[in-house]
């Protein structure tokens, strides 16, 4: 069993993992928006592995913890929070 304050390391973690995973997705999305499809797929495969590695390296920095279901409804959320964000700020800024 995990420790309640390991488990809110975790989910402040996926949550800000998922954020910054969205806003890396975006900007490599509009470098290879015009490129090879092959390299598109190369480079989001590699970009993804490399995220990959860099959140169950932060999961082992924050305790060995073991990795849940609710941290990948967490990461989503960080996704879905950016997103939105994104969309208020692009409705602001056509006022």
């Amino acid at each position: 069993m995990i420790h309640l304050n390991l488990q809110i390391k975790l989910i402040i973690f996926s949550f800000i993992f998922g954020f910054l995973f969205s806003i890396v997705m975006d900007i490599l999305y509009l470098y290879l928006k015009n490129k090879n499809k092959l390299y598109s797929l190369l480079l989001s495969f590699c970009l993804i592995c490399f995220m990959t590695i860099i959140y169950f390296a932060g999961i082992k920095q924050i305790g060995y913890i073991i990795f849940h279901f609710y941290s990948i409804l967490v990461i989503v959320l960080g996704f879905i929070t950016y997103d939105i964000i994104l969309k208020i700020i692009a409705k602001y800024s056509k006022k």
